[in-house]
């Protein structure tokens, strides 16, 4: 799926890299490269959530707020740029740290509850059809 284009702004070089380094498919997963590495824990194939999957592999804890609302930004701009499918890419926050993580949005399957008025965190979220 190649190599991603980064822009000059607040990420960090960590985070960058992750963006440079694109995305790979791996049983109809989207997974980020730079975490596929850690598919062999978890197959996609041993289980039935798809959803959850790409969640639990395509995520990251970033230190900063306002760097996890760039990487967010990013990483839908080039999901959308990339692939065909609709994907959601999620921003929790929880005063300290953020997690930013993605999935392709599948018919039946959801990661978030619809209910974000019972998080703890606060959440954004980025969709694309």
């Amino acid at each position: 799926m190649g190599d991603l284009e980064t822009h000059t702004s607040v990420l960090s070089p960590e985070i960058s890299r992750v963006l440079a380094a694109g995305f790979v498919e791996e049983q109809g997963s989207v997974l980020l490269a730079s975490q596929a590495h850690n598919s062999g824990y978890t197959r996609a194939a041993d289980t039935d959530d798809e959803t959850g999957y790409e969640c639990f592999i395509n995520h990251l804890h970033i230190k900063g707020l306002q760097e996890a609302l760039e990487f967010a930004q990013r990483l839908h701009s080039n999901l959308n740029e990339r692939c065909k499918s609709g994907f959601a890419v999620i921003v929790a926050f929880d005063g300290s740290e953020a997690t930013v993580r993605f999935h392709k949005i599948r018919p039946g399957q959801v990661w978030l509850s619809e209910d974000l008025q019972g998080c703890e965190e606060g959440i954004a979220v980025l969709t694309s059809n």
